[in-house]
């Protein structure tokens, strides 16, 4: 495959391994926009392409000037053009830049690359080699293959809502969008074994990932323990384990091994609880897990969270405080690791990003989450029309040049 950019200084220590890759986003939303981020983080240029309403992620989340909070962070470190694809001449501009992809990445329901003339037998026509990857909510055949998807539909559909049980009983939806992000994740997963492919043999293929199938896979461990505990949803794997009131703030803290059980005992001043025949093994704390779990909260909940984790750590007891997010962003670790870096991100102000773990790069270091239409006529330039070209493509409101959002 053709190889694209030039080396922008970045350092050694940036993991790029996708420098000279060039990727088409036709996807909109998070998991799939999330994923195309992952290779632009590692050096891939990645070109966003957007209708001209746009990504409908721009408007989720805290959203202003066409920026928003679920956006931005999936698409740093990538360009962006504006074209109307229902039109002759704008299906033909992106059939052109699909033409000099490498991997395309789309989240449309089945059937609508067809219609754009770019399923996968007319694109690997088009760029022979290329890489599709297709994101849908049921995958690209059967009953459901037709319906649209979404986090909630699917934390709904795979058994996490279920999973989540609150103490009412009723299936709650995990409170951030895990799905999705799951979903980016395993996709930006198959998309760099195929580029790893494609590099040694020039061997193209389509991917195709749902989050039907991510979110069943993310919770593979708890799907089958519940099928083993006949459907008793959330059973704990080990006992005592979960979230504790203490006099100052929540804590976590679980008990792996029965010597770590032993090492809590001793911390909480306890030790008759470890010859308690309920709590013998895990087996029998799991059974006996409601009682274990009352009597350890009375023992905490007299005591100050500071002291308890420090008494915990030096028992060897796993254990941690239980932390609102603008807590973990001030974290003394999280500082020491350099985990956020603060960004002056388009529309939004000031906002603490954190880098793709283990790729070595910061933020600051890539593009800001492009514009709609960012980057339209420098897109448009590198893919061979002229100036005056591209003047009449927006002209004729075929490409679109930062619009009104």
């Amino acid at each position: 495959m053709a190889e694209h950019g030039d080396d922008d200084g970045m350092s050694d220590a940036a993991l790029q391994p996708y420098r000279g890759i060039r990727v088409l986003d036709l996807a909109q939303g998070l998991a799939g926009p999330y994923a195309a981020g992952m290779l632009a983080a590692m050096g891939a240029d990645v070109i966003k392409v957007e209708p001209p309403e746009g990504d409908w992620g721009r408007l989720m989340g805290e959203a202003r000037g066409g920026h928003s909070t679920m956006a931005a962070p999936a698409n740093w470190g990538k360009r962006a053009i504006c074209l109307d694809a229902r039109s002759d001449e704008g299906r033909g501009v992106l059939h052109r830049l699909a033409g000099s992809a490498d991997l395309v990445v789309e989240s449309f329901r089945p059937g609508v690359m067809a219609r754009l003339g770019l399923d996968y037998p007319r694109l690997a026509a088009l760029r022979p080699g290329v890489i599709l990857a297709s994101i849908s909510g049921y995958g690209q055949d059967g009953p459901y293959a037709k319906r649209p998807g979404s986090d909630t539909i699917l934390q709904g559909a795979s058994g996490m809502a279920a999973m989540n049980r609150g103490a009412d009983g009723a299936p709650r939806r995990v409170g951030m969008l895990a799905v999705d992000m799951v979903t980016g994740l395993y996709a930006g997963y198959a998309m760099g074994a195929a580029l790893f492919e494609q590099r040694a043999s020039g061997a193209g293929r389509h991917l195709e990932i749902s989050l039907l199938e991510a979110a069943a896979a993310f919770q593979m461990t708890a799907l089958l323990q519940n099928l083993m505990r006949d459907g008793q949803a959330g059973t704990p794997t080990t006992a005592p384990s979960g979230f504790f009131p203490t006099r100052t703030g929540m804590m976590a803290l679980t008990c792996l091994r029965n010597t770590m059980f032993e090492k809590l005992c001793d911390a909480v001043g306890r030790p008759e609880w470890a010859a308690d025949p309920r709590f013998a093994d895990n087996r029998d704390r799991i059974a006996h897990a409601e009682t274990l779990h009352a009597e350890l909260a009375a023992v905490l909940a007299e005591g100050d969270r500071a002291d308890w984790i420090e008494r915990f750590n030096a028992a060897g007891v796993l254990c941690g405080p239980v932390n609102e997010y603008a807590d973990l962003v001030d974290d003394p670790q999280a500082r020491h690791l350099g985990l956020f870096t603060e960004v002056e991100a388009p529309g939004l102000g000031p906002l603490p990003l954190v880098g793709l773990p283990g790729a070595g790069l910061t933020p600051d270091r890539l593009r800001p989450d492009p514009d709609l239409g960012g980057h339209t006529r420098e897109i448009l330039s590198e893919a061979g029309y002229t100036a005056a070209e591209v003047s009449t493509l927006i002209r004729a409101g075929t490409c679109l040049e930062r619009p009104t959002y």
